[in-house]
């Protein structure tokens, strides 16, 4: 084939292959949450002395004790963490923050500050600081400003990320939880946004010490040291040792709020109070409900804890359908559940689906554990090659296999998947003709030029010697 074919021939598979859909990659979704407090052998829940609460543990989404979770409530200061959240999404920590006069003086008096200026610069590392250490109020509505232009599209921007968290009652108006009638949270949405801020690795960050130093500004000659103000976090009578990040926040009207999380033997507990008459209520709230979370409750990985996760079977035993043993079906081992000391894993009844052909993951099934007929938790299943992590669909009801639009979906996505294979092996094989060709085609200009110089060579001799 003509090299000009070949060219025309690759760009024509490429488009394809361009046009063609991929598989959508895995989604880092956190697990829907569930509310165990009904399930059967529910440990005995402690008293608790703030109006409203609720115990969540982060990676399943289980809620462990609740009261009064979706009643909503003044947040004040614990409003920082979505602030702080949405920051950290949408800006470098090297970026300059520039304080507005909007910034530096629509403050309620006796607001929480760092005394910062308008025109004054710091990073939004230093600003994090400030917001979650010093609950400086100018520094929060200096990051909307500087994250969405204004505070109101700012507060715009809070309310569509806690619609997207799946918050049910959560209407925020500002950066900072200042007092206004129209700014409310529930323990439960509050403890969603909470969760996913954990999944910062920046926002973690911050927590690693109790004490920061805010720099000179081209404003400020002086730094200005701040200390962490959370007492379980902080050294003090209420200090809790398995406590890892959280927000403090009090105001008259919404009197004092708490949002903490806490990590222990691969349990990451999330606890919320508001409403609180004083401080000593709220950290004492908070560490009986993490004691009673870590004391009761353990932590399963299904992968490691699923036998059935552990057998090596090709996807149908009778090749009818793929024709082949290599694929398999793995979990991930980021998947868990947590149960009651009491409930043995054994215990759970599993169920076995195919996915549909457009659920948008690439999940090609999922199995759902359930107890007493509440479910408990799900893994999803993806193909695997490797032999080792391996569901044993063959254990699972005849019924999972009889249905003709799941096992739809599945082709589907191996036809997807076979295709631009397919597709990408053309494509390479077409890039390497046609670099044979170039190279083929320069080695045989080489040799014309030699032969060339050779025949001119003889050319010249012969001249010379009519000469003479």
């Amino acid at each position: 084939m003509h090299s000009k074919h070949l060219r025309s021939l690759l760009a024509f598979l490429i488009a394809l292959l361009l046009l063609f859909p991929a598989l959508p990659a895995a989604a880092a979704e956190l697990p829907a949450p569930t509310d165990l407090t009904g399930i059967q052998n529910y440990p005995e829940a402690p008293e608790t002395e703030a109006p409203a609460t609720i115990l969540m543990e982060a990676k399943t989404g289980a809620i462990l004790y609740q009261k009064n979770m979706n009643q909503t409530y003044y947040p004040a200061s614990i409003t920082k963490v979505m602030t702080a959240l949405l920051t950290i999404e949408n800006c470098s920590l090297d970026e300059t923050v520039t304080f507005s006069y909007r910034a530096t003086h629509e403050l309620e008096p006796g607001s929480s500050s760092i005394a910062r200026t308008e025109g004054e610069e710091l990073s939004v590392r230093d600003c994090l600081y400030a917001l979650l250490f010093s609950s400086a109020n100018e520094v929060a509505q200096a990051l909307a400003e500087h994250v969405s232009g204004s505070i109101e599209d700012f507060a715009v921007l809070m309310n569509q990320k806690a619609k997207e968290l799946g918050c049910k009652n959560t209407h925020f108006t500002n950066p900072s939880g200042l007092n206004d009638e129209n700014h409310t949270t529930t323990p439960y949405d509050m403890a969603l946004i909470m969760r996913a801020a954990i999944q910062e690795p920046s926002y973690l960050d911050i927590y690693s010490t109790t004490s920061y130093t805010i720099p000179a500004t081209n404003k400020n000659k002086d730094s200005l040291p701040i200390a962490q103000k959370h007492g379980l976090l902080k050294s003090g009578p209420n200090h809790y040792e398995y406590a890892v990040a959280g927000k403090t926040g009090y105001t008259v009207i919404a009197g004092h709020t708490l949002v903490t999380y806490a990590a222990k033997n691969n349990m990451d507990l999330i606890c919320v109070t508001m409403g609180c008459d004083s401080s000593d209520s709220q950290y004492s709230t908070t560490r009986t409900l993490f004691e009673y979370g870590f004391n009761n409750y353990t932590m399963y990985n299904i992968a490691e804890t699923d036998t059935n996760f552990q057998t090596n079977n090709a996807l149908l035993e009778d090749d009818s359908f793929l024709g082949s043993s290599l694929l398999s079906l793995s979990v991930s081992s980021d998947s868990w559940i947590i149960l009651p000391n009491a409930v043995p894993f054994a215990s759970l009844q599993s169920e076995f689906s195919w996915a549909s052909g457009d659920s948008g993951t690439d999940t090609l099934a999922t199995v759902t554990y359930s107890y007493s007929g509440i479910q408990v938790g799900s893994a999803d299943l993806t193909v695997s090659m490797d032999a080792t992590e391996t569901f044993p669909y063959a254990e699972t009801s005849a019924a999972a296999f009889s249905s003709s639009t799941s096992l739809d979906g599945i082709r589907f996505r191996l036809e997807q998947l076979s295709l631009r294979t397919i597709l990408l092996v053309l494509v390479i094989l077409v890039l390497l003709i046609l670099v044979l060709i170039t190279v083929f085609r320069r080695m045989a200009r080489k040799k014309r030029r030699a032969l060339y110089r050779k025949r001119s060579n003889r050319g010249r001799s012969r001249r010379k010697q009519k000469k003479f």
